[in-house]
C-alpha cells in the first residue's frame, strides 16, 4: 500500500470505464488496485461490491460491503447491498437484520421513502412481524398513504388475534375504519372480530411495482395523491376531526403498559409525567373511557360520547386532539359555550389550527360577534393561503395577514361582514381546496413577480397597503442606521394598525439596536402574551425563544417555551429547551431541579422523532447528576438504559463495570469486564483493555475479579514478571478470605510461571493441600 492518491484516482476511473462497457472482471480488477492504495474508501469498497454482485460472486460481495459498511457507518447504501444479498442466499434472519439497520439509518436521514421500502421488506419476509407491521401502518398514516395504512392495520389485527389478543385487535380494525370509514375489508374484519370468527393469516404488504416509465409513474401518483387530498378535505372542520380520531384511536392503540393514570395536567399537556405519577394498574381509567366513548361516537350516540371523552380528560388524557373532538361534539350539540371552550385548547396545533378557527368562526358568526368571527376566520383563511404558496412566502404572506388583523374595525360591520361571508363561502364544502387554487391564480396574475399578496385582500379596505409600505420605510431606515426615524415611522403607522403585532415587533428590534434592551424584552414579551391570547401558538413560541437570546437565564419564560413546543409537537425544539434549563439549574447548583428535568426530558422523547444520539445525551447527563450525588444504584440505572439503546456505549460499558465493583457486586462487574473486554480485543484495541484492567485495579486494589484478569493479560503478553507480582497478589487475597482452594490453583498458575523463588511456592502449596 502505497497511498498515492493519483493511483487511486487513475484505477476507479479505469474501472468506471471498464463497469460501464459492462466487463465487470477486469471493472473488479481495476477496483482491487485502487483499494491497495486506500484499503477503506467506501466509494472503491461499494464499486467492487457491485462488480462482484454482477459476477454472481455473493459471498465475496458480502465481506466487501461489510467492509464498506464499517468505513462509512453512516451510509446506508452497503447495509442494503448486504439484505439484497443475504435474501439470495436465502439467509433471512440476517436479512431482516440488515433490513432494519438500513431503515434506522435512512429514517434519520428523514428519508421516510426509502426506510418504508425497507420496512417494507421486512414484512414481505415476515409477515407476523408486529413491531414492523406496526412501524409501517404509523408511517403511512403519518405520510397521508391512507390506504396503505389500512391494509397494514388489517394486517396488525390478524397478527395480535393470533397472538390472542382480540380487544388489542378490535383497536386495530377501528383505527383502520377511522381511517377510511367505508373500508369493507375494514369492516368484515372488525365484524370477524366481535363474532370471534378467525381472521386469514396477515398478507405481506405489497411489493412497489415500476412498469411504468418514471414521468408516467409520477403523474399517476400526483393524481392519486391530489384526488385523495380532496376526498379527505371535504371541509377544514371535518378534516380536523378526522385528523383528531386517528390520533385519539392511536393514543388507544399505543397503550403502554405502564400509563400515567393520574398525571397532572399540565404534565400530560406537555407529553410528560412524574415517575412518581406511573402507576401500573392495567388498563387505566382513561384508556376505558377513551375506548368507550370512539365506539358511541362511531354509532351516533354524541351526547354519552362527550361524557366518556370528559371523563378521560379527567383522567389526565389532556392534549388537543381530544379537546377538538369534543368541542365539535359540544358544537353538534348546541352547547356552545362548552364547545368554544374546547375548540381554544386546539387552537396552535398544526392539524387542528385551520378547522379550530373555522369552527370558532362559525360559532361567533352565530351569536352575532361579527368582529370575533372575522378574527377566527381570517386566521383559518391564513393557514388555507399558506397552502398555496411556496414555503418561503409563507412569512410574507403571515405578515399581511398580520396587517389585516391588526386593522380590523369594530366600528365598520359591513367591512367585518364581507370577511366573514366571504371566507366562509371559501371555506365550507368539498370545493374549498378548489376555490383557494384558484383564488391564489387570479391574485398571482395582478401581482408583480417576486411579490405575493393574500387571497383576503379583497375582501376589505383600509389599512393593510399603508402598513406594508411602512414596514419597507421601517426596514430601509433601520438598515441605513437611522433608528430614530424607523421608530417615528413606526409609531405612525400604529395609526392605521394599533395591533399589529409585527409592527410592534420591528419596534422592539429598533429598541435593541439602541441598547434599550429592558424595554425591548417587555415589549416582546407583551407581544408572546398577545399571540397566546390568540391561540397562536407558534408565532408566541417563536417569540419566547427571541427574547430568550437577550434573557437567558429566565427559567420561568423557558418553561413557557416548552409548554408550547411541546403543546404543537415540535418535541425535538422542547427538548432542546429542557438541555439548556438543565444547564442553568446546574450553574445555579439546583441539582434536584436539573435531575428531574432531564426525567420530563426523557419522557417527552418517547412523543417525536427524537434521535437516539440526543436521548443518549439526556440519559448520560443524569447519570453524570448521579454520579456527582453518590447515587450509584441510580446511575448504574441509567447506563442499563444507556446500553439498551446503544449496547457499544464505552463510557456506559466502563461505568456500569466501576459501579458493581463500588457497590460490592463483583460478579455482575466481572461479567460486564468481561463483555467490554472482548469487545476491545474483537475491534482491534488489545493495548486499551490491558490499559483499562491496569486502571481498574489501581481504583479497585483487592478485587480478585480485577487481579486474575489483569495478571492473565500479563501472560497473554508475554509480560511474565508483571503476571507473577498479579497471581502473588491474587493469591494473598484469597488466603486473606480463607478461599484455600482457589488460592492453592492461583500457586499452581505461579509455579507454572517458573518464578525465582519456585520451592517457596511449591512448599506452600503443600502446606495447603495438606491443610485442605
Amino acid at each position: 500500500m502505497t497511498g498515492r492518491q493519483d493511483l487511486f484516482e487513475e484505477s476507479m476511473r479505469l474501472g468506471h470505464s471498464a463497469a460501464w462497457e459492462l466487463d465487470w472482471d477486469h471493472a473488479a480488477g481495476y477496483y482491487q488496485k485502487a483499494l491497495a492504495e486506500f484499503p477503506e474508501s467506501p466509494d472503491a469498497l461499494n464499486a467492487l461490491g457491485l462488480a462482484l454482485l454482477e459476477t454472481d460472486k455473493h459471498r465475496e460481495a458480502l465481506g466487501v460491503y461489510f467492509r464498506a459498511a464499517k468505513a462509512a457507518p453512516e451510509d446506508p447504501v452497503p447495509r442494503e447491498k448486504c439484505a439484497e444479498i443475504f435474501e439470495t442466499l436465502g439467509q433471512t434472519k440476517d436479512a431482516l437484520e440488515s433490513r432494519e439497520a438500513v431503515a434506522e439509518l435512512y429514517s434519520r436521514r428523514r428519508d421516510v421513502d426509502k426506510a418504508v421500502a425497507n420496512w417494507g421488506h421486512m414484512a414481505r419476509l415476515a409477515p407476523d412481524n408486529l413491531a414492523v407491521r406496526s412501524r409501517l401502518a404509523l408511517t403511512y398514516e403519518r405520510l397521508g398513504r391512507r390506504r396503505q395504512a389500512v391494509e397494514e392495520y388489517i394486517a396488525i389485527a390478524c397478527i395480535l388475534q393470533k397472538a390472542g389478543k382480540t380487544e388489542r385487535a378490535v383497536e386495530a380494525a377501528q383505527r383502520a375504519l377511522g381511517l377510511i370509514p367505508a373500508d369493507p375489508e375494514a369492516g368484515t374484519t372488525l365484524r370477524m372480530l366481535r363474532e370471534g370468527r378467525p381472521l386469514p393469516p396477515p398478507s405481506p404488504p405489497k411489493p412497489a411495482t415500476s412498469p411504468l416509465r418514471p414521468a408516467e409513474v409520477k403523474g399517476y401518483l400526483e393524481k392519486d395523491t391530489q384526488a385523495e387530498s380532496e376526498r379527505a378535505l371535504d371541509d377544514p372542520e371535518t378534516a380536523a376531526q378526522r385528523q383528531a380520531l386517528s390520533y385519539l384511536a392511536g393514543v388507544l392503540f399505543e397503550e403502554p403498559k405502564e400509563a400515567p393514570a393520574a398525571a397532572g395536567k399540565s404534565a400530560l399537556k406537555r407529553g410528560k409525567a412524574e415517575p412518581s405519577d406511573r402507576k401500573a394498574i392495567g388498563r387505566p381509567q382513561m384508556y376505558r373511557s377513551l375506548s368507550t366513548a370512539i365506539d358511541l361516537q362511531s354509532h351516533g350516540s354524541s351526547t354519552q360520547a362527550v361524557k366518556e371523552y370528559e371523563r378521560a380528560v379527567e383522567a389526565g388524557l389532556d392534549h388537543p386532539t381530544v379537546h377538538y373532538n369534543i368541542g365539535m361534539l359540544y358544537k353538534d350539540l348546541g352547547q356552545v359555550d362548552k364547545a368554544r371552550k374546547h375548540l381554544m385548547a386546539a387552537l396552535g396545533h398544526p392539524d387542528l389550527d385551520m378547522g379550530a378557527n373555522l369552527s370558532l368562526g362559525r360559532l361567533a358568526r352565530a351569536e352575532g360577534d361579527q368582529a370575533e368571527a372575522a378574527r377566527f376566520l381570517l386566521q383559518a383563511l391564513r393557514r388555507a393561503d399558506n397552502l398555496s404558496v411556496a414555503e418561503g412566502q409563507s412569512s410574507q404572506l403571515d405578515e399581511m395577514y398580520d396587517a389585516m388583523q391588526a386593522s380590523l374595525n369594530a366600528d365598520d360591520p359591513e367591512g367585518l361582514r364581507k370577511i366573514v361571508e366571504n371566507t366562509l363561502a371559501f371555506l365550507t364544502g368539498p370545493a374549498w381546496l378548489s376555490n383557494v387554487r384558484k383564488a391564489r391564480a387570479t391574485v398571482d396574475g395582478d401581482t408583480d413577480i417576486g411579490k405575493v399578496k393574500p387571497i383576503a385582500e379583497w375582501v376589505r379596505d383600509g389599512g393593510t397597503e399603508q402598513v406594508v409600505r411602512a414596514l419597507g420605510r421601517i426596514e430601509q431606515l433601520t438598515a441605513e442606521g437611522h433608528y430614530l426615524s424607523a421608530m417615528e415611522e413606526a409609531f405612525l403607522a400604529l395609526h392605521y394598525a394599533p395591533n399589529y403585532l409585527s409592527l410592534h415587533s420591528r419596534m422592539a428590534g429598533i429598541l435593541m439596536k439602541t441598547n434599550r434592551t429592558e424595554a425591548a424584552v417587555e415589549k416582546l414579551q407583551v407581544i408572546a402574551a398577545t399571540h397566546r391570547v390568540r391561540g397562536e401558538n407558534r408565532q408566541a413560541a417563536d417569540v419566547y425563544a427571541q427574547i430568550l437570546q437577550y434573557s437567558p437565564v429566565d427559567i420561568s419564560l423557558r418553561t413557557h417555551l416548552i409548554d408550547l413546543l411541546a403543546q404543537q409537537d415540535r418535541v425535538d425544539e422542547a427538548v432542546d429547551q429542557y438541555l439548556e434549563l438543565v444547564d442553568l439549574y446546574r450553574q445555579m447548583a439546583e441539582i434536584d431541579q436539573a435531575r428531574t428535568t432531564l426525567e420530563q426530558a426523557l419522557s417527552l422523547t418517547q412523543r417525536g422523532t427524537v434521535s437516539r444520539q440526543k436521548q443518549l445525551t439526556i440519559l448520560h447527563r443524569m447519570a453524570d447528576i448521579d454520579l456527582s450525588r453518590l447515587d450509584w444504584r441510580g446511575a448504574l440505572r441509567v447506563y442499563g438504559q444507556v446500553r439498551k439503546l446503544d449496547p457499544n456505549d464505552e463510557k456506559a460499558r466502563r461505568e456500569s463495570v466501576d459501579l458493581n465493583l463500588r457497590l460490592g457486586q463483583e460478579e455482575q462487574a466481572a461479567k460486564e469486564l468481561d463483555g467490554y473486554l472482548e469487545f476491545l480485543v474483537q475491534n482491534g484495541r488489545g493495548v486499551e483493555a490491558l490499559a483499562l484492567l491496569e486502571e481498574m485495579a489501581r481504583e479497585h486494589p483487592g478485587k480478585q475479579a480485577l487481579h486474575a484478569r489483569l495478571a492473565e493479560a500479563y501472560r497473554a503478553a508475554g509480560r511474565s514478571a508483571d503476571a507473577l507480582a498479579q497471581y502473588d497478589a491474587l493469591g494473598e487475597i484469597q488466603l486473606d478470605a480463607g478461599s484455600v482452594r482457589e488460592a492453592a490453583r492461583t500457586i499452581q498458575i505461579i509455579i507454572s510461571l517458573n518464578p525465582p523463588d519456585v520451592e517457596g511456592y511449591k512448599e506452600l502449596l503443600r502446606n495447603l493441600e495438606a491443610g485442605q
